[in-house]
């Protein structure tokens, strides 16, 4: 199957379980339940390991429960990278479609294409220290995917949303008019904690060229990231959340012989 569809349909398959999974609740069938903070698939929990970090840290306590619902979307990551925020956040999702939008009407965005992590990670260490200090569950007020599916859940309960989704708004609004993928590449803690876990052996989007492989320095590669990273410069970790749209793109050469591919 092609790279980009099998990433389509499991962007649409997740905004489906955000919709279906409350649906199903309300009427009493828990087989699934919770949200993107915390998920529960039968028996097995799987918890944003922000969160769950955030929990430890103002709870002093960790019991194994929490740690282990925290383990599965960890060893993911140490596995693939960021794949959940380039294949299933719904916030990643909205950002795709506010950067098509404003592409198709010629939008002019007047702020830089400066990807530097920098901001992200002191955004995310000050969470970090703050939450314990302050009390407040910053990360949960800070996570994209956990209010979209949260506000989702409170509008098929109760027929209201709460002013968390203001942030989603602002969001578009800044990323529509003011800056390409600006929650994204400079802002979201969720992310960057997931930047954290990351091992030589993760699967990453490798430049090889050789005698078989060649490059036509066409730039599509580059051109087809919604994140602004050029993968022929490398150092694109770790920004880059392996949407694979780069290696879509790379289609200078025959199909069997990309320069750009996926490697552990």
């Amino acid at each position: 199957m092609n790279l980009q569809r099998a990433r389509k349909i499991v962007q649409a398959l997740t905004i489906v379980l955000i919709i279906v999974v409350p649906l199903l609740n309300k009427k009493g069938i828990t087989i699934v339940s919770g949200t993107l903070y915390s998920l529960a698939i039968g028996p097995v929990w799987i918890t944003d390991p922000l969160i769950g970090m955030q929990t430890i840290l103002t709870t002093l306590t960790a019991d194994s429960t929490l740690l282990l619902s925290m383990l599965i979307p960890i060893v993911l990551t140490l596995a693939l990278g960021r794949v959940f925020c380039g294949w299933a956040c719904p916030q990643n999702t909205i950002s795709e479609l506010v950067d098509f939008s404003a592409e198709k009407f010629s939008i002019k965005r007047p702020f830089g294409k400066n990807t530097t992590a920098a901001p992200r990670y002191a955004i995310l260490v000050a969470i970090l220290v703050l939450t314990p200090l302050a009390g407040i569950p910053l990360a949960s007020l800070l996570s994209a995917p956990g209010i979209i599916s949260v506000q989702v859940s409170k509008f098929i309960y109760e027929g209201i949303v709460g002013l968390e989704l203001g942030l989603i708004g602002v969001i578009v609004i800044c990323e529509l008019f003011l800056v390409r993928r600006v929650w994204c590449n400079y802002l979201c803690p969720i992310g960057s904690f997931s930047g954290v876990f990351r091992l030589s052996k993760t699967l990453k989007v490798v430049f090889t060229e050789d005698s078989e492989r060649v490059c036509g320095k066409c730039l599509a590669c580059a051109e087809a990231c919604r994140l602004g990273l050029n993968p022929m410069e490398g150092g694109i970790y770790p920004q880059c959340h392996n949407c694979g749209a780069c290696i879509s793109a790379c289609d200078n050469i025959k199909t069997d012989k990309r320069p750009l591919v996926f490697k552990f």
